[in-house]
């Protein structure tokens, strides 16, 4: 009688086979990654062209690009309405969600952002939220809170009035950018050019639940808006006190000094991303850019300022 031995794998194939198949997952892995990281990086570019398109509209319609905040605290007459209100706010019409403003728009001239209607104000409106950040979409004390930020100014801040040639009182003589209290900025005043000026960039949320990186929904301070003060994705946020030196801070937050202004100081933030090596960015002209952490401070400054009449250099 024959008998015919069972076939198999043994323990030292097992151990080859699992090895290959280690190393080709070792190998793909960061393939996948990457292509998911390509995928989403297109999706926030996508998000802001159209934050550009909308700004483009708005200007269309009204004249001039809508104001950066009104706010108590840069010296805003608080009987002035929409008190607390951000740009966020002044363009939902014209990113499809003219049901959300058609919502808050009756309380406007009775009360502030941060109370109307609170389901509104927990609202996440995606094409605000960049998709490689872990904590887009975040809901903080005053409402939604999103990861794209308006250009304000290319150094630092300077909220108080003063009166123009014609007597007429303004805000943020050297506020460079194209938000800030009460602006109304036309595209007119942007002598450097659309394409190299800057209107949206990115910055991250915080995973602290008080952070109030990108408030929409008060115009307290500046936290909807940005400037180049401090060097993109910057690893330490910084407080900057008149007078004094600068500390080292939390890294999702930074004190700007206003030492002109009266006032101790004033909350920006800097461009930050998730994306790795540097951040998306939104010209004047709608077009969207990378912007690489090793561009010069001084060329995104000079991208944030609309009027300094100087060359671009290429990053």
């Amino acid at each position: 009688m024959s008998t015919t031995k069972a076939k198999g794998f043994t323990l030292v194939e097992l151990l080859v086979v699992i090895a290959i198949i280690g190393v080709l997952i070792a190998l793909l892995l960061p393939a996948v990654q990457q292509a998911r990281e390509a995928a989403r990086r297109i999706q926030c570019t996508n998000h802001l062209k159209q934050l550009g398109l909308a700004m483009h509209n708005y200007h269309d319609t009204f004249g001039s690009l809508p104001y950066g905040q009104f706010s108590g605290q840069q010296r805003e007459n608080s009987s002035e309405n929409p008190n607390r209100a951000t740009w966020f706010v002044a363009i939902l019409p014209f990113v499809e969600q003219s049901a959300m403003y058609d919502g808050v728009k009756g309380s406007m001239a009775t009360s502030a952002a941060n109370t109307w209607p609170e389901a509104i104000r927990k609202t996440v409106v995606e094409g605000f939220v960049c998709p490689s950040d872990p904590y887009g979409g975040k809901i903080g004390n005053d409402g939604f809170q999103g990861n794209y930020s308006a250009c304000a100014a290319s150094d630092v801040l300077f909220q108080a009035t003063f009166a123009d040639k014609s007597g007429t009182e303004r805000y943020g003589p050297n506020m460079s950018g194209l938000f800030f209290v009460k602006s109304s900025i036309r595209f007119r005043d942007i002598t450097d050019g659309t394409s190299n000026t800057l209107m949206f960039s990115e910055i991250r949320q915080s995973p602290q639940p008080e952070c109030t990186i990108g408030n929409y929904w008060n115009g307290w301070a500046m936290e909807s808006m940005f400037t180049a003060f401090i060097p993109i994705n910057n690893p330490e946020a910084q407080d900057f006190v008149p007078g004094g030196p600068a500390v080292v801070n939390n890294p999702w937050r930074e004190t700007l000094a206003m030492p002109t202004s009266g006032d101790s100081a004033q909350t920006a933030y800097m461009p930050r991303s998730a994306h790795p090596g540097g951040v998306m960015a939104t010209r004047a002209d709608a077009s969207v850019s990378f912007i690489p952490d090793t561009a010069s401070q001084l060329t995104i400054q000079n991208l944030c300022n609309r009027g300094d009449g100087l060359l671009i250099q290429p990053f």
